[in-house]
């Protein structure tokens, strides 16, 4: 079971000061993230397809012991202040600061006698940004920030974890939105790299260090238009160039793709108004082939590439409105009813959902 809850709260100051006129946001926000893992283990469990499971199947397995039950509490906190300074009608400079804390406790009643662990971070975080804008509607950005990643961001914490600091991370970031057509089609594109300086390479059951590197070298673009008054379309393709750039235990990765990384990802979704009121959608999304690990990209004994292929989903949605107040509104999604896997890690992999169907009302005050 897993449980999470945040609240976040905002302040927006505009003033002049020396001339020049800024728009600062402020605020703070908390949250507190719950998980309870709890493993049962069973004997006599009938053997099925993995890839292609009987759902009709009985399961006669009985229970034989309980592996595993831990409590995690995850409890975090940020402090933020960002200002965006207008330095004249075609320039704006833009400078901000976070700070945040990531405390996490993880408790395990089984097995017994099981240690506890804690660890408690506190990081600060840096942005700037500077804006040109030649014309209306268009503008030139690039953009620098930093980012973490603390040991504990999966709500899980070992021996090896508790002493690990947070991985750090650096993204430069270069981009341009112009709306056109009378603001009836708008592109937005951009090219950044993100490096992760001290990436976790784990040597051991026990021991966790911070002495990799790797980088994501990638672009976006991203297009919105309305073709008619009744058809409106959403299309982006995204590249992204991940690799290992660097290793002290494990130097054969060394330019190996990042896990779970597609290098191409590509997603469009049309909305069309016909008649009567009713409203109609359908898209597509694709994600390409992943690889299972950074540092052990190649199974020991096939010395084949750990990776899952490409896939396409195809999706689409009806609704239409009761009155003012109350819409309907029917989702499908995976149309095709295509098997492909959604998440591939080391040791497991997980499928992505059949076709399914979700109806439900939207009600407006």
């Amino acid at each position: 079971m897993e449980t999470f809850l945040q609240d976040q709260m905002d302040i927006t100051l505009r003033f002049r000061t020396a001339g020049f006129q800024h728009t600062v946001v402020a605020g703070a926000e908390g949250g507190r993230e719950t998980s309870s893992p709890y493993r049962p283990r069973y004997g006599n469990v009938p053997q099925t397809n993995l890839l292609h499971p009987d759902p009709t199947q009985t399961f006669a397995g009985a229970l034989l012991n309980t592996t595993t039950n831990i409590d995690v509490t995850a409890i975090s906190g940020g402090a933020y202040a960002l200002d965006t300074i207008n330095l004249s009608p075609k320039w704006d400079f833009t400078a901000g600061i976070r700070v945040d804390r990531f405390d996490a406790t993880l408790t395990q009643s089984l097995p017994a006698n099981s240690p506890s662990f804690e660890r408690p971070d506190v990081m600060t975080s840096w942005r700037g940004a500077i804006v040109y804008k030649p014309m209306a509607g268009a503008s030139i950005y690039f953009d620098y920030g930093t980012s973490f990643n603390p040991s504990a961001e999966a709500l899980s914490l070992t021996v090896a974890t508790q002493a690990a600091p947070p991985e750090e991370n650096r993204t430069f970031e270069v981009g341009t939105k112009w709306d056109l057509a009378a603001r009836k089609l708008s592109i937005r594109a951009a090219a950044f790299r993100t490096d992760k300086t001290n990436a976790r390479e784990t040597v051991s059951a026990t021991e966790v260090e911070l002495s990799g590197s790797q980088h994501v070298n990638g672009f976006q673009i991203q297009t919105t238009g309305h073709i008619t008054n009744r058809w409106d379309i959403l299309a982006s393709y995204a590249y992204l160039d991940g690799k290992v750039t660097g290793s002290q235990f494990f130097p054969l990765s060394i330019g190996a793709q990042l896990a779970n990384v597609p290098k191409n990802t590509f997603s469009t979704w049309s909305n069309f108004q016909l008649p009567w009121h009713l409203g109609l959608g359908a898209g597509a999304d694709f994600v390409d082939s992943r690889t299972a690990s950074s540092t052990a990209p190649t199974d020991p004994i096939s010395h084949l590439v750990k990776q899952v292929p490409g896939y396409w989903v195809f999706n689409a949605m009806a609704k239409y409105p009761i009155n003012e107040h109350i819409d309907l509104r029917l989702n499908v999604y995976n149309l095709a009813d295509k098997y492909y896997i959604d998440q591939v890690h080391p040791a497991h992999i997980v499928p992505g959902a059949a076709r399914s169907a979700l109806l439900g009302i939207n009600y407006k005050f």
